[in-house]
């Protein structure tokens, strides 16, 4: 058995990528490309959350390619390495710069033209979507819109605006080794320390030197330091991430209890109102009828004065109206 240095970690990565004939053999085998010469370009990039540190890890690579042709090409190789879930707006962002860089430009037939991007990005989670797939590629094809036929050609154009992509799902790799490349790279175990016992006679042959270059790398102090600073990176991360989830738990809570608490004072303001419509509604009939019964009072002293005008006496006025005279008496006088 052979103990090797777990390249799922940036350094242990980098260290492998810098290495110029294990490079060019993964990503021969990863893009499927004739790479004749293969350049790591300077400059890396990362992202960070305000918060927190590196959880994007980035390498570009310039390769000489060789056609079906036997014609050589320029082709841009952007490596992108995550080992959360993150904004993919960081990466379009990235892609964005590379695609406007003047570095990935190049003079041909007197005119500028893009150098055509490939994109590779090891994920450190499954996608949304489940595919149980280890290494995605996602190709282009150039068809007539009509006919639907694939048209075999390259245009600068569409090379200089388009690109194709391979997505490597780590945490799928160890399940699935169906050819060489995905054994190659299922030493890239997410579940694993920075150690990783393998049987180097059950590895392919031709990547045996990625398996010594890990052996080399598990002994160098300055690696393991790194990798030491990664899992702290990687924990103080995971803490963040913990947090800003609570907090979001939190805010949630209490948007909700506000919300509940509107939700009463809105009924309670509703119960009012219709309250206050009810008592105005009561007034209102009791306002028409005192109305009513003012009206009748006076239309009954109205009547008991026409009867008293016509002659009759107070007491055959107290019999018709089955009132009493002393009132009777009272209305005459106006009192």
């Amino acid at each position: 058995m052979t103990l090797i240095a777990n390249p799922i970690y940036d350094v242990v990565f980098k260290y492998l990528m810098e290495n110029n004939k294990v490079a060019k053999l993964l990503l021969s085998d990863l893009t499927g490309l004739d790479i004749v010469s293969l350049e790591l370009q300077p400059q890396e990039y990362t992202a960070r959350p305000e918060t927190t540190s590196v959880i994007i890890y980035r390498m570009d690579f310039k390769a000489k390619v060789k056609d079906k042709h036997g014609n050589l090409k320029l082709v841009l190789i952007e490596i992108q390495k995550a080992k959360f879930f993150t904004d993919i707006i960081r990466f379009r962002k990235y892609l964005g710069e590379q695609y406007a860089h003047p570095s990935n430009v190049i003079e041909k037939d007197n005119k500028k033209v893009g150098i055509p991007i490939i994109t590779i990005y090891f994920i450190g989670y499954k996608l949304d979507s489940n595919i149980e797939v280890p290494i995605i590629r996602v190709a282009r094809q150039i068809l007539d819109n009509t006919t639907k036929e694939v048209l075999d050609v390259r245009d600068d154009f569409i090379e200089s605006l388009t690109h194709d992509s391979i997505i490597v799902q780590t945490p799928l790799l160890k399940s699935k080794r169906r050819n060489d490349i995905e054994v190659a790279l299922s030493i890239f175990d997410e579940s694993k320390g920075h150690e990783l016992s393998i049987d180097e006679e059950q590895y392919p042959p031709k990547y045996r030197d990625v398996i010594r270059l890990l052996n080399k790398a598990i002994v160098d102090s300055e690696i393991r330091k790194q990798m030491e600073l990664e899992d702290e990176i990687i924990e103080e991360f995971r803490i963040w991430e913990r947090t800003q989830m609570e907090l979001k738990e939190m805010v949630k809570q209490k948007e909700e209890e506000l919300e509940q608490e509107r939700q009463r004072a809105e009924q309670e303001r509703l119960a009012k109102e219709q309250k206050e419509k009810e008592l105005e509604y009561e007034r209102q009939r009791a306002e028409q009828k005192e109305k009513e019964l003012e009206e009748e009072r006076q239309r009954l002293i109205g009547v008991i004065k026409s009867m008293r005008e016509s002659g009759l006496s107070v007491e055959q006025i107290a019999i018709i109206t089955k009132m009493d005279s002393h009132v009777i008496k009272k209305i005459i006088e106006n009192k």
